[in-house]
């Protein structure tokens, strides 16, 4: 039997996601989680940390979601908020120079506040996959060397490995084949220049609908994996302020309380 890393991303996105993710770890078989220090409730979660000195935080990088902590306008609004999409990033990072530059900027800042908050950061990912994209790959790796972090996280997912874990093909009609076809040719090119965390994933495919037959099927499994989890309590997120209406329609899923009992299940334990 391999191991078996459960990495909830968004802690300090909303005090739903908080909380599930504390819930997870508390009681069921979270390992590990990635703050957002740009995150509303970052303040919440960074609380929360203080009695849970296991749980290893990684720093989830952002630059599509939230207000910037480095305030202009090459990637946020005038009111400070992100307003850049994946592929808008994907475009500047090719041609823009000044905009690689203040990217670099912008995650100084969030790594240096999770540090500044005292949080030991045992590895870097980032918000809707953002770092894979080979350009902002390269500032991640001369960020993780800067600050001693050893790990960043590569998407090394098969998809026949998927497939036969979950037997749903549900992927092919809400662009998770896409996302995995272009995350799969950066990790190729990202890999070239690092072996700094490439343990088999699992769930770009199943992003946001792991189940709990799923992961005890990788549990089970002779292979070691990382699964990335979203888990919500959607009741907690009810009031809260979202910035775009596709985050708020993501969090207040009910796939986020099917995904919260999965990591809680006892026979996933």
């Amino acid at each position: 039997m391999g191991n078996i890393i459960v990495n909830a991303d968004d802690l300090g996105m909303t005090p739903g996601t908080n909380k599930a993710i504390f819930k997870g770890y508390d009681h069921g078989i979270i390992t590990h989680s990635s703050i957002m220090s740009n995150g509303d409730y970052f303040t919440e979660a960074v609380e929360g940390l203080k009695n849970r000195k296991d749980l290893n935080i990684g720093i989830h990088l952002n630059l599509t979601y939230g207000k910037a902590l480095n305030y202009n306008q090459i990637y946020n609004d005038k009111r400070g908020l992100f307003n850049l999409g994946f592929m808008e990033i994907l475009i500047k990072s090719l041609f823009d120079k000044n905009f690689i530059k203040e990217v670099k900027k912008e995650f100084e800042l969030q790594i240096r506040r999770a540090m500044d908050s005292k949080i030991a950061i045992s590895h870097i990912d980032s918000h809707r996959h953002i770092h894979m994209i080979p350009k902002i790959y390269d500032i991640v790796v001369d960020l993780s060397v800067k600050y001693d972090i050893k790990k960043v996280r590569l998407i090394n997912e098969s998809l026949i490995d998927s497939v036969s874990t979950a037997k749903s093909f549900d992927f092919i009609l809400n662009g998770g084949l896409i996302k995995f076809i272009l995350l799969k040719t950066f990790n190729e090119i990202n890999t070239r220049k690092t072996k700094l965390h490439n343990l088999r994933f699992f769930s770009i495919l199943y992003t946001g609908t792991v189940r709990k037959d799923i992961l005890a099927k990788l549990r089970a499994s002779k292979y070691d994996y990382e699964v990335m989890v979203h888990p919500g309590i959607t009741d907690a997120d009810l009031e809260t302020t979202f910035y775009d209406e596709g985050e708020k329609a993501y969090r207040l899923s009910k796939n986020r309380e099917i995904e919260l009992d999965a990591v809680l299940d006892e026979n996933v334990r």
